[in-house]
């Protein structure tokens, strides 16, 4: 079987150019990926399933060297039902019992960590924002998991009023999800946002509830993307090493390109670190 001629070209499957943490990987990925000759080409897919298995199966696309993929909806049976195998990388997004190299962060870590560093700072009562039962995600699930360890192994509050519900992962929604626990009077002294875009929403509920921050509540997020230094105050957040997933990305899919087609391959399942970087959303 010969190998088919190289394009230079590598495929990237996001779900939201408009959500800061895919756009600030995105970005990065093609600095990185400049720089090691290739061009980058960007597909957009919402988190739609069937937009996500159309391009992982390379339909509509241009012939590409590989397929770096973050998925919100694909499952193991679609990827190995591909038309057209390929090189092909996971990130991000888990995906259980993968047979496929996969880079992503622990999600439960992350926020554990979280939770671990308000209760440090004092909180007794913390709020979880991001549980999403309409539309599932396992980074998600992976996240509310952490949150409800460090409750139980902390000695926090365990109460199911303190867990909010959201449709997306947006400012609008975090707003909306802390300004409804407000308005019920839930009395919460720390909360941990699913990611920084709810955290931003969170932060506006709270100012116009007449509750401070970090005083009366603290605030932390997860992503740690560029805008989390600029907010009022600015938030607290639990910071991938974006570098490194980028990186193993990239290495991983070159390794895969590079392999003869029927060469023996072991798959890669890389779990990169994340740190809480404090900021006066925590600063008691």
């Amino acid at each position: 079987m010969h190998r088919k001629e190289r394009t230079g070209i590598v495929a990237l499957a996001v779900p939201d150019l408009e959500e800061p943490y895919f756009a600030e990987l995105t970005a990065l990925l093609v600095r990185r990926a400049d720089q090691r000759g290739l061009s980058v080409l960007i597909q957009q897919t919402a988190g739609d399933h069937e937009r996500e298995v159309n391009v992982a199966n390379g339909i509509g696309l241009p012939p590409t060297d590989g397929l770096i993929h973050i998925p919100r909806a694909l499952s193991v049976a679609d990827l190995t039902r591909r038309a057209t195998p390929g090189p092909l990388v996971l990130l991000g997004e888990h995906i259980l019992v993968s047979p496929f190299t996969h880079v992503t962060i622990d999600n439960r870590a992350a926020s554990y960590a979280a939770a671990e560093h308000l209760a440090q700072v004092g909180c007794a009562r913390v709020a979880y924002v991001g549980t999403r039962d309409a539309r599932p995600s396992d980074a998600a699930d992976r996240r509310y998991t952490g949150y409800r360890d460090a409750v139980a192994a902390l000695g926090l509050a365990q109460d199911p009023d303190l867990v909010a519900q959201v449709d997306a992962f947006t400012p609008d929604e975090g707003l909306r999800a802390v300004a409804d626990l407000v308005r019920r009077g839930v009395a919460f002294d720390g909360l941990v946002c699913a990611n920084d875009s709810v955290a931003f929403g969170a932060l506006v509920a709270l100012e116009a509830g007449g509750r401070r921050v970090p005083d009366d509540v603290a605030v932390v997020g997860i992503d740690d993307v560029r805008g989390a230094r600029f907010t009022v105050p600015a938030l607290t957040s639990v910071a991938p090493d974006k570098e490194a997933l980028v990186e193993r990305a990239l290495s991983e899919l070159e390794r895969q390109i590079a392999t003869p087609p029927g060469g023996n391959l072991p798959v890669e399942h890389v779990v990169v670190g994340a740190r809480v970087v404090p900021r006066a959303s925590t600063a008691r």
